[in-house]
Parts: structure tokens; sequence; C-alpha cells
């Protein structure tokens, strides 16, 4: 009984501390921003000037870019990743070939953002360039291309973004598309439509709501990316209507300048990063809302299917009708005027199955390059010195990444040391402590809201805790910085490891009269372990391929490892260094080999991940 107690304590302790750093944050981003706040007020919002001489400041032109770019990117990603979603859901090939494929678009997810910043500079700039040029020479009447081509500008960087949000926007409709009932697939085929019939005025209709989250969540996504912005958008303080001209992101202002900034500067930086918090959290609170609160749009859904199933717009002689108290679709027949011909029917199914076919070998397209880039690139110099030796000077040769590798290990394994224990405690007591709660719903919100915030912001937060107070910045500056930004993922992973658990295991070990600590200790978590060892993994892989929040608290050091308290180099800062503030070649070539360690890394992370997953 006294160890269950404890247990107790010990995980509601534990739940107490995910909502403690949550308003922490919060309040420590104010704190610092709270000089220029009472300085610049609202009209730091709307003005364009930043003087770090004159101390005059104004985000304007970034609140533009940010926008602009994010839903430019969120544009092209919608159509690509719901119809990539559509090719995977609905059985277009056979499942032992799709798998693969489906591997293959999550695979975008996990390659860091520095590497697509650095592929972005070196392979896709480069590639679209004689575009960029016939767009400027074709078409400079119109304003969005009024511009000549700028080495670093928008339009790449919306590109890529695109390709970063489009496995999120996939994942989630394909996930929408496969959990609809199939009575309404088979309903619908047996009244004689067609797949494609089928899909745009049933499933898609049907799955609306979830197609909306995939797309703010995306959005969210896109507002707080930070190194891919900061290395291609061209980091320029002005409103540009033209694409092709550079521009400047909220993030992008914060990671270029944060490093050489003091007194009301970094309060104006911080400032800038409440006003991206503020607007993220606005946008993932969004999606919450349509996941977990269907029912308060279910009007504005109901009105949206019934625009797509009506007489004007259907071909065949049926329609969906979703009743209000009732989670079941019916596919009711109906005499409803056939508007086409067999032969365009299949005209258009063709053209269809082509159109998402394209979509998904385009994506697979992107990753090809990705990987193709950085393997080309960064073998080269995979030999033993780049594990052995330091980075070299600006003009010399040779050189090895050994600093940076070790520095990589020591800040992932705080965060793994400080986040593992947290995240654990706190799943049991959402799952097994305490269900269906107010405080666990919660728990589970400040959960899922801190998961799209902006990594940026997390570096900050430990800027201000560690960095500011011990006047240094240092690994465990940076390992703090992870450990919130890797908690969610491991909340999440290991609640619903805890959730595949039998629940007659439960109630057979309280029939033989266990209490709550023995049922968990020793029936439930051996056997959600490799749930949860997976989601400790997948939280490890995003933690060293992360960047943003290094920059403030690790900073860099070109010398080897001395003390946890010291400044330290990891790959992924250094990738950033060498790729964009360094000319030289022998450090861009290992900023390739550095990024093939990585995306070696978190590859064969993610196979064994998914090994445990279908286990």
């Amino acid at each position: 009984m006294f160890h269950n107690k404890i247990f107790y304590v010990l995980t509601l302790f534990c739940a107490f501390g995910i909502v403690g750093i949550a308003m922490y944050i919060a309040i420590e981003l104010f704190w610092i921003a709270l000089p220029a706040i009472q300085t610049f007020g609202f009209q730091f919002l709307t003005t364009t000037e930043w003087n770090p001489v004159k101390n005059i400041y104004g985000i304007l032109p970034q609140i533009y870019g940010t926008l602009t770019s994010s839903l430019l990117a969120l544009l092209i990603a919608i159509p690509l990743g719901l119809g990539i979603a559509i090719f995977l859901s609905e059985t277009f090939l056979p499942a032992k070939i799709l798998a693969p494929i489906t591997f293959l678009v999550e695979l975008l997810a996990a390659i860091p953002s520095v590497v697509y910043g650095l592929w972005g500079i070196f392979v896709l700039i480069p590639t679209i360039k004689p575009v960029l040029d016939f767009l400027y020479n074709h078409f400079n009447w119109i304003p969005l291309f009024s511009t000549a081509p700028s080495t670093r500008a928008i339009l790449p960087t919306v590109v890529v973004l695109a390709i970063m949000i489009l496995p999120i926007i996939t994942a989630i409709s394909r996930d929408t598309l496969v959990s609809l009932p199939p009575e309404l697939r088979r309903d619908a085929f047996a009244l004689g439509a067609t797949r494609w019939e089928t899909i745009i005025y049933i499933l898609i209709p049907a799955g609306i709501s979830g197609i909306i989250s995939s797309g703010v969540l995306a959005l969210g996504r896109a507002l707080g990316e930070t190194m891919a912005t900061t290395m291609l958008i061209g980091n320029a303080n002005r409103i540009n209507v033209s694409l092709l001209a550079p521009g400047s992101t909220i993030a992008s202002l914060i990671a270029n300048q944060f490093s050489e900034s003091k007194g009301l500067q970094v309060s104006a930086l911080l400032y800038a990063a409440l006003v991206l918090m503020v607007l993220t959290f606005f946008v993932n609170a969004l999606a919450e809302l349509i996941i977990f609160r269907f029912h308060l749009i279910s009007n504005f859904l109901k009105y949206i299917k019934q625009l797509f199933v009506f007489p004007k717009f259907v071909t065949k002689h049926f329609q969906v009708e979703l009743p209000a108290n009732s989670s079941s679709q019916i596919i009711q027949s109906k005499d409803i005027y056939r508007t086409s011909s067999i032969k365009s029917r299949k005209v258009f199914s063709i053209i269809m199955t082509t159109v998402v076919i394209l979509a998904t070998f385009v994506t697979l397209l992107f990753l090809i390059s990705i990987l193709y880039s950085v393997i080309s690139n960064g073998i080269s110099r995979l030999d033993i010195a780049a594990f052995t030796e330091l980075p070299p000077p600006p003009l010399a040769n040779g050189g090895g990444l050994r600093n940076a590798i070790t520095g990589t290990l020591v800040v992932v394994g705080i965060s793994t040391i400080l986040s593992v224990p947290l995240g654990i405690l706190t799943a049991i007591y959402t799952c097994e402590v305490s269900k269906n709660t107010s405080f666990v719903s919660l728990i589970r919100f400040i959960t899922n809201i801190m998961s799209g915030v902006p990594s940026i912001i997390f570096g900050l937060v430990a800027y201000g805790l560690i960095v500011r107070n011990t006047g240094s910045f240092s690994a465990v500056a940076g390992g703090v910085a992870l450990a919130i930004l890797i908690l969610p993922i491991i909340i999440r992973t290991t609640e619903e490891g805890l959730k595949l658990v039998p629940q007659e295991l439960r109630e057979g070990a309280i029939a033989l009269s266990a209490n709550n600590f023995q049922t968990i200790r020793l029936i439930v978590l051996p056997i959600a372990l490799p749930a949860i060892i997976t989601g400790v993994t997948l939280a490890w892989a995003r933690a060293i391929g992360e960047t943003a929040p290094l920059l403030f608290t690790t900073l860099f050091s070109q010398y080897g490892f001395k003390t946890v308290w010291n400044p330290v180099a990891t790959l992924s800062v250094l990738i950033y260094n060498f790729a964009v503030a360094s000319p030289y070649p022998n450090h861009q070539q290992l900023a390739w080999t550095a990024a093939l360690i990585i995306v070696f890394i978190i590859l064969i992370v993610s196979i064994i991940s998914r090994i445990f997953i279908r286990q």
C-alpha cells in the first residue's frame, strides 16, 4: 500500500510537471519580451524597420514572409498530399507494394530540416534556376514574378516547405480515409458507382474533418519552420510581393540575429518569438478543435457534404446521409439524373488515377533526390578521419567531425535522461492511474499543443532558464531544450503502448489481489515495453536532427568536448554553419558527410521502430 501511494504521488507530480512546463514556457517568453512589449506595443507588429543601432524594431516583413511562405506551401501540399493519401488507402496496388511506398513517404517527415536546407541550397536552387529565369523573362508583368531571380528567394523556400509538410497531410488524410466504414465503399459499388465516384462524392465528404485538420496541422508546422527557411529565404528585411525576391520569416529573423544580440534587441527577438508562439498555438488549437470537438462544427461539415453529394454534382444513383445522432453512414438509392455516359466516367477515372500516381511519383522523386544527394556528396569524406579528427580551419584540408559526433551524443543523452522518466510516468498517470478526468484531458491537450510548438521556442526557453543564469552556452542547456522538444513524442507513444495492453490482464491481476502499482509494474509495463522503446528511439532520432534549439543553447565549439557546462559542437549545427556561413569546399563536404550520418541513423531507427510497431 505504501509503494502504491508513492507511485501515485510520483505520477501525479510528473503530470503536474507537464502543465508547469507549458506555463513556464509562456511566462518565460513574456517576461524576457516585456521590455520590448512596453517600448513598442502593437506597433511592433505593424512597422517594417529593424535597426539594432537605433533600437527601433518592427516585424511586419517577417509576419508577411511567414504567412506567405506557409500558405503557399500549404496550397501546393494539400492537393499532393490528398492525392497520395487516396492512392495509398484505396488499394490501387497490392498491399505488399503500397507498404514500402507508404514508408518512403513517411520517411520525408523524419529528414531533419537542416538537411532539407542543405539540399535546397546545393541541389534544388541550381536545378530550378532556369525555371525561375523563365518566369521572370516571360511573366515579369505579373507582380509575383516582377523581380530578377535571387540566389535565395521565397519560391524555393515554398517548395521545400511544401515537401516538408506533405507527410503530415498524407498521413492524417490516409488514416481518415482508411478509418471510414467499409460499408460506404461496398454499398456505393453495389449501386453502380465507380471507384472515383465513390472517392469524390462519398469518402472525401465523409472524411472532410480529418482532411481539414491535416491541413491545419501542416500549416502550424510550416509557420514554425526555422532552419530550412533561414537557409533558403534570403533574410531580407522588406516586404516583397515577388516570389523570386528574398524575404524573411519570424523564425529566420531570430535564428540569424539572436547570437549577436544584446539589451533591447534580445527582448525584441523574444517578442517576435512570442508572436510566433501565439500564432502557432491558435493554429494547433484549431486543429485539436476540429479533431476532438467535431460536433461544434458539424452543421458546417454537413453543409459541405451536402454540397458534394447534392444532385447537381452527382453522376450516379446514390447519395450519403449522415444522421445527426448516429456514427453510421447509410447509403440510400435515389433516382437522380444520369448526366454522363459510361465512356466519360471511365475516362474520368483514368485521368484521376493518373493524377494520384503522378503525385506519388513526384513525391518519391523528391525523396530519392534528397537521399541521393546526401549519399553521393557525403560518402567521399566518410572515412576514419571523419570520426577521429576535429573540423579543420577554413583554408585547411582534411579534418573530421569528432567533436560534433561527441557533442551530439552528449546533448541527446542529457535530453533522454531528463525526458524519458517524466514522459513515461505522465503517460502512466493519464492511462492507468487517473482515466477520463478533466485534468487528464488538459494534459493531453497541452501535450498535443506542445508537439506543434516550433522547436525554436524551446531553444529560447532553455536559453532564458540555463544560459542567462549560468552565463555560458552549454550541453546542459541544449539537453534541456531537446528534452522539452521530445517530451510530447514520448508521452504519446507510451500512451499508445499502454492502450494496447488488454484490459482483461489488469482485471485478472486485480482479481489476484494485486494493487495498481503491482499491476502496472509486473503486467502492464512489460507488455507495453516494445512500444515504449519504439517511442524513445523515435524521440532520440528527432533530437539528433534538431538544429534551431541548439543555436541558442549549445552554440558551437571548434574544439573537443570539455564539460557539460561548456559550449559543444553538434552535427546539425555544424551542417548549418558549414553550409551557410562557410564558402570553403572542404567545409561543405564535411557538412554533407554530417548530413549522411544523421540521415543514416534516422533511417535505421525508423526501420527498427517500424518492425517493433508491426510486431
